[in-house]
Formats: structure tokens, C-alpha cells, sequence
């Protein structure tokens, strides 16, 4: 028990500001998870075709674990929550060119890793065109696959979310600053959601909610900018959060289960998953249970390592149906994914941890640009001793 505890301990995701909220990785658990489940149902439903999804339960448990995107959403929303967090109670000024080298630092490195790996594993087994693997990684690595080619990367399709992130990163301090800069509470939350209600009306009128601009900052700004909204609450209104009650506990599955049936292209619909994704959040502020759920180390070991997760776990998956896709004698499409995930799931986290603690851990140390100065310094050094040899 002492080991594994040890282990857990040492797989604690560290933060840039040193503070760490735990049912912040609680909530990237819980978006994480329906992502892989999505994935897994799919893989199987491609490399296993006789599977049969009965009427009635398991038809509707189907159409639930293919909601696995909505995952995706509230990684959005906890970016625009995490984002605001320093300007909520402005205590320090604001530096932009030390703010993105924090992101080259703390989150390319994984990236351009994972995506070269895959793109090596692609062209081998592809067999395309070298110019068209590079040219399709380039396009990755630089956040533009989804706006120049009208399509997913080829490389990883999961990465369109990341491109959208990194939209919402370059603008999030100034639409912040923007915001909190507004000393009335009142008036900066009542301007921000009737804001929220005119751009979703402007984005479905102008067809930003369909894709591929759907795939981009214009068709997701909602949810990042509920992630402010629920930061200035969390930041400024502590004994409002300090008051919880089980009836936020029971909102949470019933927030997740609405986004779920209401993840649309419909704007009524889009209306209410919004509603619902606020709620979730504010669940997770002001539940008795579910924030203590969230809080619990295993569930924020395996959110704390949620970006090395989502990078590999489509290609992982994909390699591994290949193989266990018709694992089992049932055609039944609830217990064929209920088996394949005893194998897929215990080896996505293995090895998301490896890859966590080789490739991500060391990135998120605070002094991870000095290293890396230091790193070119001693390798230029070197070069220039063995010149003078």
C-alpha cells in the first residue's frame, strides 16, 4: 500500500503557480474518461462489424458513450476557468512574453513528441508520400490542420481540440484583463452572459456552430468564457462557494447526463448544454460529495496526466482494437466493449503514465526554460571545446 501511495504521490501534476486545486483534475478525469470510452466503442464498431447494439438499454447506453465529446467541452471550460484564475484577484503584473513561454515550455515538448512519433508510425504503415506526412505534421505542430485543410489531422484527429485551445490561449489574458477590469460584480457577470445568449444567437445565424468553423475558436468561445464566469465566482464570492448543499450533488450527474441529450446543432438545445455545463462547474464548487469525489487521489492522478492521455490514447486505441476488436464469444455490443476495455483501459493508463512521467513530468517543473538554456548553453559549449580541439 506504501508503494502505491508512493507512486501516486509521485505522478502529482505541478502547477506553474505551485497552488494546486484538486477538483480541478477531478473534473479533467471526469472529462477525459467518456472521451476514451467514445473512442473505444468506435474502434471496436470499425475493427469488429458483426457487434450488435440491441434496442431499449443498451441502445441508449450506446448513444451515451457516443456523447463522449462532450468531454472535449468541459476541457474547454476548464481551460477559460484556469486561464482567468490570476486576473480574478489581480495580484501581479501581467507579463505575456513570460505567459507563452510557459506554453512553449510546459506543453509543446509533449506535443511535438507525440505528433512526430505518430507521424513516423503513419508513414511506415500508410505507406504515403513523405511530402505529404511532413506537410500534414508541419500543419499540426503549428495548430493550422483543421483551418487549411477543412479536415482533422491526419497525424492525430484529436488534435483539432488543441488548435482550438491554442486560439483561446494567445487572446485569454486580454479578454481577462478585459473583464475583471470592471470593478462591479454585478454588472461584469450580467454583461458577460448576455454576451454569452448574442453569440450564440450570431454564431448558429451565421452558421459558426457547423462544421469546419465549428472546429475552432468561433464555434466553442461559450465555454471557455463560462470557465471565466465560474472563476470570478470561485475567486470573489468564497462564502457563497463555502455554502454547499447535497441538492448541487445530485445536479451533477443530472448536468452531465443534459449536456449529453442536448449536444446539438439545435440552439434551444445549445441553450440548455450550456446551462448545464455552467451548472456542472458550479457543482463542483458548492456539491457536499461530488467535490470530494473529484478530490480524491486516484481520480486526480489520472486527470493530473489527462494531456498525455488525450495525445496518445486515439493511436493506442486504434492499434489495440486492431487486435482485441473481436475479443470474446458475445456479439452484444455492451459486453464486447465491457471486455475490451478490461484490456484497453489498464493499458492506456500504463502507458499514458510512462509517457507521463518520461515525456510531460519534467516540462512541468518552473524552471523547465532555464534548463533548457542551459541544456543549448552546455551543448554549445561543447561544440565550440571541440572546435579548439
Amino acid at each position: 500500500m506504501k508503494s502505491i501511495q508512493t507512486i501516486l504521490k509521485s505522478l502529482k501534476r505541478q502547477t506553474s503557480s505551485g497552488r494546486f486545486i484538486p477538483f480541478v483534475d477531478g473534473l479533467r478525469f471526469l472529462a477525459i474518461m467518456p472521451v476514451i470510452i467514445q473512442h473505444a466503442s468506435e474502434r471496436l464498431m470499425k475493427y469488429n462489424p458483426q457487434v450488435e447494439i440491441q434496442a431499449g438499454i443498451e441502445q441508449q447506453a450506446e448513444f451515451l458513450v457516443s456523447r463522449g465529446a462532450i468531454g472535449v467541452i468541459i476541457f474547454f471550460t476548464l481551460s477559460g476557468f484556469i486561464l482567468s484564475l490570476p486576473f480574478a484577484q489581480a495580484t501581479a503584473t501581467f507579463n505575456y512574453k513570460k505567459y507563452l513561454g510557459r506554453r512553449l515550455t510546459r506543453l509543446e515538448p509533449p506535443f511535438i513528441f507525440w505528433m512526430t512519433c505518430f507521424a513516423i508510425v503513419l508513414l511506415i504503415q500508410s505507406g504515403m508520400d513523405v511530402s505529404m506526412i511532413t506537410e500534414r505534421w508541419l500543419a499540426s505542430v503549428l495548430y493550422i490542420h483543421t483551418i487549411n485543410y477543412q479536415e482533422f489531422s491526419l497525424i492525430n484527429p484529436v488534435a483539432w481540440s488543441l488548435e482550438v485551445e491554442i486560439q483561446y490561449y494567445l487572446i485569454a489574458p486580454f479578454l481577462a484583463m478585459l473583464y475583471f477590469n470592471q470593478p462591479d460584480k454585478r454588472f461584469r457577470r450580467a454583461f458577460l452572459i448576455v454576451f454569452l445568449l448574442l453569440f450564440l444567437v450570431y454564431q448558429h445565424s451565421l452558421g459558426w456552430h457547423l462544421f469546419p468553423v465549428k472546429a475552432s475558436l468561433l464555434g466553442h468561445l461559450q465555454h471557455f468564457l463560462i470557465g471565466m464566469l465560474i472563476a470570478d465566482l470561485y475567486r470573489n464570492d468564497t462564502q457563497w462557494v463555502a455554502q454547499k448543499h447535497i441538492i448541487w450533488d445530485l445536479m451533477a450527474p443530472l448536468c452531465l447526463l443534459t449536456m449529453a441529450y442536448t449536444w446539438t446543432e439545435e440552439f434551444g438545445k445549445t441553450l440548455l448544454m450550456n446551462l448545464a455545463l455552467a451548472g456542472l462547474f458550479i457543482a463542483a464548487l458548492k456539491g457536499r460529495y461530488f467535490p470530494a469525489l473529484l478530490s480524491t487521489r486516484m481520480v486526480t492522478v489520472i486527470g493530473g496526466m489527462c494531456y498525455t492521455i488525450y495525445l496518445i490514447h486515439l493511436p493506442l486505441l486504434e492499434l489495440l482494437y486492431s487486435f482485441i476488436g473481436d475479443f470474446g464469444q458475445s456479439t452484444s455490443w455492451s459486453v464486447q466493449l465491457s471486455l475490451s476495455l478490461l484490456i484497453a483501459l489498464p493499458l492506456v493508463l500504463l502507458s499514458s503514465m510512462i509517457g507521463f512521467k518520461l515525456i510531460e513530468q519534467p516540462f512541468m517543473k518552473r524552471d523547465a526554460m532555464t534548463q533548457l538554456k542551459g541544456f543549448f548553453s552546455f551543448s554549445n559549449t561543447k561544440k565550440q571545446v571541440s572546435v579548439s580541439k
